[in-house]
């Protein structure tokens, strides 16, 4: 997946490094459906995003909110070092991202947010 400067992937280098020991019941890997299409159909690349996601979320929910922020915070400082990410970028992610939350949720990604501004 080519690298962009959307708001929304700026995660996309970290997800694609990423290898963890498969269990029976996971899904499959962005990498591995990838590699297995062989039409580059919409609908194909939709499902191979959301298997993604899936896997990303079954990884944070065994290894805790701790580990995602440092994640989020250790891809943040690599993003801003080599130049691909600034703070609007930030904040637009954040304003996308925040209609999805509950309140809670929206004051932890808020005080986040203020931190990586900083970096």
């Amino acid at each position: 997946m080519p690298n962009n400067q959307d708001p929304r992937n700026i995660f996309i280098n970290q997800r694609q490094q990423y290898t963890e020991p498969k269990t029976e019941n996971e899904p499959p890997r962005y990498e591995e459906v990838k590699s297995k299409q062989t039409a580059s159909n919409g609908q194909d690349d939709y499902n191979v995003k959301v298997e993604e996601m899936k896997r990303l979320a079954a990884k944070y929910e065994r290894e805790g909110e701790g580990q995602l922020v440092k994640d989020i915070v250790a891809n943040v400082i690599d993003q801003k070092a080599r130049g691909k990410l600034s703070n609007d970028q930030l904040i637009a992610f954040a304003k996308r991202v925040s209609p999805l939350l509950n309140a809670e949720q929206r004051t932890r990604l808020n005080g986040l947010l203020e931190e990586l501004l900083k970096l």
